[in-house]
């Protein structure tokens, strides 16, 4: 065989392995979603036809960034803001963002984790920063809590800084305020309501596995009257913390109804060093149904810009 011969042969047969490698990690990202995905008939596409549709393209992609393209735009169809595949140059980025957990269940955000958080709202007192959390007091016995966001390191320990400092300065009650909460970590979730209350508050529902409990996190510090803030751009853990919180009867959640957008995100590590985040279950309160699709719906409904005064006038009624 001439060299010519020889190396057209070796060119064809690589370029077979290289599709055929293509094919094999096409079928594994594929393969997660469509036996891991929590709900197949709530997605926005129909994973057989996105096989059909994705699959040729994948096993025929030029390079690997030609290839990551397509699984990239293939999970974005999913629809559920929480689904997404992740090139490995961008898994630190995805680490940074729902916190430092290669290949553990984290519970995405509904919102855009990465902006700038919404500005709290105006107070008639100063506020003051507990890392993240900003907190303050209303009259000489309400305690205020700002939560922006689930995400950013030093939340739940700014929290269980300010109900501590709050408690010193006298407080007998709680407004914990989460209006246009994106969501964020699970972890963040369950250690924030151990400031409040204890016991497992808790299920991931999936399709393939039995329900997974998950409790409260640290010792409380407060029994004391709690009322927290929610609206339409509270998402995810946030919705939990304040469904569970509902649920246990330890706090009147005052506003409106929140977006309704609970999934849990497992992320997959694949060979290659990319990573499918995959939602594979809902967040639902301990024997009670999910708030996937219907959100937290509060005690006290009113306008946002109503809520604080309607959540003292709820505290002010309670026992």
């Amino acid at each position: 065989m001439t060299l010519a011969l020889l190396l057209a042969a070796l060119l064809a047969f690589v370029g077979t392995v290289g599709a055929t490698s293509y094919e094999a990690r096409f079928d594994v990202a594929w393969r997660l979603v469509a036996e891991r995905y929590w709900d197949l008939d709530r997605m926005a596409v129909d994973w057989d036809e996105a096989r059909s549709e994705y699959g040729p393209a994948a096993r025929d992609a030029d390079d690997d960034a030609a290839f990551y393209t397509l699984l990239e735009a293939m999970y974005e169809r999913i629809g559920d803001d929480h689904t997404a595949f992740v090139r490995p140059e961008r898994v630190a980025e995805f680490r940074e963002r729902y916190g430092d957990l290669p290949c553990l269940g984290v519970f995405g955000v509904g919102g855009d984790a990465s902006a700038t958080p919404r500005a709290a709202p105006a107070l008639p007192e100063p506020l003051l920063l507990a890392g993240p959390v900003s907190y303050g007091m209303l009259g000489d016995a309400t305690g205020y809590v700002r939560i922006d966001d689930l995400v950013r390191d030093g939340t739940s320990p700014g929290v269980r800084s300010a109900v501590d400092d709050l408690l010193a300065l006298g407080a007998t009650s709680f407004v914990l305020d989460l209006r246009g909460n994106p969501g964020g970590r699970l972890i963040t979730m369950m250690q924030v309501a151990g400031v409040f209350t204890s016991g497992f508050l808790w299920r991931a529902v999936t399709t393939w596995s039995l329900p997974v409990p998950y409790p409260a996190l640290g010792a409380t510090l407060t029994d004391a009257p709690l009322a927290v803030l929610v609206d339409g751009d509270v998402h995810s853990a946030a919705e939990g913390l304040a469904g569970a919180l509902q649920m246990r009867g330890r706090a009147v959640v005052v506003g409106a109804t929140t977006a309704g957008n609970v999934e849990a995100v497992l992320p997959f590590c694949l060979r290659d060093g990319s990573q499918a985040w995959v939602a594979t279950g809902v967040l639902a309160p301990i024997g009670g149904p999910t708030w996937e699709g219907r959100g937290v719906t509060p005690d006290v409904e009113t306008a946002a810009g109503d809520a604080l005064g309607a959540a003292l006038d709820a505290l002010r009624d309670r026992p």
